[in-house]
């Protein structure tokens, strides 16, 4: 994107800070991060070198195969996560109204305070949050999840448990319904189908619905298959938007026989044609991509050599993209928001108000940026 087309957008983001916005209803995963550095070099009893790349992690695991390793991990901080809790955390922050259905507990870890004052209204969702060791690196991040517990999410649960209601008011009051981590519970295209069919279908609107799957690595094909079958059945409430990394663009090309990613832009084009959904976007460390039935779009993002926090990032691309889709802007004026709101956390371990994202992007405009 050109430096003049950041700074016409800076402008627009400027100038729709007061808002009003609309609503964006959340769900349904919470997580406990642990963001975890492994410990190449302890200099002090108080200060020590962590492991600089996954591929130093990797080498160092394969070498101790047939015999064993140790090393020291060392938590830098435990923060609130999930791709519910994170995405809607960066649409708060933008001014955003966020409803938030989101499985943190009944009595959820302090961690959660913050975001959850941020939220404006929140249905309970009986569900104790999951727990992930983040192991951070600085061309990447690796991130071990427990969550047996979300085997019990079922729709008979959602029948029984989730105050659908309200969940209804709510989606039809909102601009975006956002539906968050499809792979880590084992029942949620079932869920989905429930929801759909049983709370959604019916709408006076037609709200945005924004997935975000989370790494599908574990899932078989089928279940890929029947989930993207859901992706193209919610078009029936609203059109849909789905957002994947380039991980979960690989999964989902082979699961569906499409060509292996290569350009962005084009991967995105042919899933989205192969899915039959309004949008799909594909975002990557360095860069980022949309297609629509009628345009396309790639923008290079501002890349951070050393991030100060890497795990929510993608999470905060999403909160940008969802975010320039409510304004109304253009496929590459969304692709720039969402690499802003990106951009900005991993540089600040924070989201970004508006006016601090217009700022963002005046300095990636002047080539500021670190």
């Amino acid at each position: 994107m050109s430096s003049e087309s950041l700074l016409t957008l800076a402008a627009r983001l400027e100038n729709t800070a007061s808002g009003p916005f609309s609503s964006v209803l959340v769900g349904f995963d919470a997580f406990l991060d642990d963001l975890t550095h492994v410990v190449e070099r302890r200099r002090t009893p108080d200060s020590y070198e962590p492991m600089a790349s996954l591929a130093d992690f990797g080498a160092w695991v394969s070498a101790a195969a047939g015999r064993s390793g140790l090393r020291e991990a060392v938590v830098a901080k435990s923060c609130a996560g999930g791709c519910a809790i994170n995405l809607g955390d960066g649409l708060a922050a933008l001014g955003f109204p966020v409803n938030a259905c989101v499985g943190v507990g009944e009595s959820p870890p302090p961690a959660f305070a913050p975001v959850l004052a941020r939220f404006h209204t929140r249905i309970p969702f009986p569900c104790e949050p999951g727990r992930t060791a983040a192991y951070e690196f600085a061309d990447g991040k690796l991130m071990l999840c427990t969550t047996s517990h979300f085997a019990a999410i079922t729709p008979e649960f959602l029948a029984r448990n989730l105050d659908y209601r309200a969940y209804r008011r709510l989606a039809a009051e909102s601009g975006a319904i956002v539906l968050t981590s499809w792979s880590v519970y084992p029942h949620m295209t079932a869920c989905w189908r429930w929801l759909r069919e049983e709370v959604l279908a019916g709408l006076p609107s037609r709200p945005r619905i924004f997935f975000d799957l989370a790494d599908p690595a574990g899932r078989s094909p089928a279940e890929l298959e029947e989930m993207a079958a859901e992706l193209r059945a919610f078009e029936a409430i609203g059109p849909v938007t789905l957002s994947v990394n380039v991980n979960e663009a690989t999964r989902l090309s082979a699961v569906l026989r499409l060509p292996a990613p290569g350009d962005l832009a084009d991967t995105a084009a042919v899933l989205r044609e192969r899915l039959g959904i309004d949008e799909v976007s594909i975002h990557a460390i360095r860069e980022a991509a949309t297609a629509t039935a009628t345009h396309r779009a790639r923008v290079s993002g501002p890349f951070c050599a050393r991030p100060v926090q890497s795990v929510g990032a993608g999470d905060r691309f999403n909160s940008g993209m969802l975010a320039a889709l409510l304004l109304g802007l253009d496929p590459g004026a969304r692709l720039a928001t969402a690499c802003a709101a990106s951009g900005f956390f991993v540089r600040n371990a924070r989201s970004a108000s508006l006016p601090e994202l217009a700022n963002f992007l005046r300095r990636w405009s002047a080539a500021e940026l670190e």
